[in-house]
């Protein structure tokens, strides 16, 4: 049943929400279809919820951008309930579009994952820009629309179609930068929720940096995704904000380049092929390689890599290859700390941890604090052309 706003027929609603209700609408003067969302009446008399509602109008108006939802207009029913008017996202939110999708055995490719990437690391730079933080990234607060769309190359994809547009909305829980420390209180969805979030905090543009990627992963549940992009996400959801990417492009290319197909390798001359028997030594020294890193640690403490006795200091990247180590530089006595190796263009590490233990070719190593000091955890590779690379993380353990 349809009532009446001012100029517009209000239809069935399409959202529904602890505060507010999303409906469907027909601006009369315009003939056009809108959403509105309108304050519960139980609510709009509280001063605080009438602010932050208003607020979000004014924060979305002041964004703009392609990948966030557009805002019309504010107004005030006979019943004092603020409504804003906005953009009518008529292809629904992507939780239902990935929830669709499962149930017919779907599962995401590179190209989904850039689909969703793209749009999102887009919508999210607008809003930083704006200088405020969304604080509330989740499959639920993403919607799909098929007006504006503007052409491209993209690959097709079933999570934003080619001929969609992907809008961040919901920006009730925004933290305006401009006006204070960042100070805020608990809030977020669970699962996408940075843990600045958890309680009473300082959040500043890297909470959306985590959100980002909860998201990436979440859409890649049940995939069997690339290492490099797991290193990436690792970094985004890092537990300390100044660890993760410092802003939505830097995500993004990482992304991209996690996800980028990996280089054809330069053909050979044809008149000097590599001999048959080569082939399969050149294998076996790479693993051979990787065992003598670990043997010899566990002989002496250190791993030598390629290089003999007397070779240059070793360095934490040449060109082609880079390895670092990424984790806290603090922790207390009791505390278990995990430790990431980011490694560009090697195929093989090794971990020397303050105990003395080594590890070879895992991806994170955790550490239990025994005692109050200094300690030392070192990581090791060897680069393509033979370089020995390593890279040392001082950590100081408080009593």
């Amino acid at each position: 049943m349809s009532w009446k706003l001012a100029h517009f027929e209000v239809e069935a609603a399409i959202g529904v929400g602890s505060y507010a209700t999303v409906h469907r609408a027909t601006d009369e003067r315009l003939g056009d279809t809108v959403a509105i969302k309108i304050l519960a009446e139980n609510h709009s008399l509280n001063p605080e919820l009438r602010e932050r509602f208003i607020s979000e109008g004014r924060a979305l108006r002041r964004v703009g951008g392609a990948n966030v939802v557009a805002v019309y207009d504010i107004g005030e029913s006979e019943k004092f309930q603020p409504y804003l008017v906005m953009e009518h996202a008529d292809r629904g939110t992507l939780s239902s579009r990935v929830e669709s999708l499962r149930k017919q055995g779907w599962k995401a490719t590179t190209d989904d994952l850039l689909a969703l990437a793209r749009p999102l690391a887009a919508g999210v730079a607008d809003i930083h820009r704006a200088r405020l933080v969304h604080r509330d990234l989740s499959p639920g607060n993403i919607l799909l629309s098929s007006r504006r769309v503007t052409p491209d190359s993209r690959p097709p994809s079933p999570v934003v179609r080619p001929e969609e547009r992907l809008v961040l909305a919901d920006l009730g829980m925004c933290k305006d930068l401009a006006l204070g420390s960042g100070l805020t209180v608990a809030g977020g969805t669970a699962g996408f929720r940075p843990p600045e979030q958890d309680g009473p905090g300082v959040v500043d543009i890297r909470a959306d940096i985590w959100a980002m990627s909860a998201l990436i992963g979440w859409l890649a549940e049940g995939t069997s995704i690339p290492l490099a992009l797991k290193r990436v996400l690792a970094r985004g959801m890092h537990a300390r904000p100044e660890k993760r990417h410092p802003n939505a492009r830097e995500w993004l290319a990482d992304v991209e380049q996690a996800l980028a197909p990996p280089e054809p390798e330069p053909a050979r001359p044809a008149e000097d092929p590599l001999p048959a028997k080569e082939r399969p030594r050149r294998r076996r020294a790479l693993v051979i390689v990787a065992a003598v890193l670990v043997v010899a640690a566990l002989a002496g403490g250190l791993i030598a890599g390629l290089n003999l006795a007397g070779s240059p200091d070793p360095v934490s990247a040449v060109s082609g290859a880079s390895i670092e180590i990424e984790g806290p530089d603090e922790i207390a006595v009791g505390e278990r700390a995990e430790f990431t190796a980011v490694v560009e263009g090697a195929t093989s590490w090794a971990w020397t941890l303050p105990n003395h233990r080594q590890v070879a070719d895992e991806d994170s190593v955790e550490v239990t604090a025994t005692g109050a000091g200094s300690a030392e955890i070192v990581l090791r590779a060897v680069a393509p052309d033979g370089t020995e690379l390593e890279v040392r993380h001082d950590i100081r353990v408080s009593g």
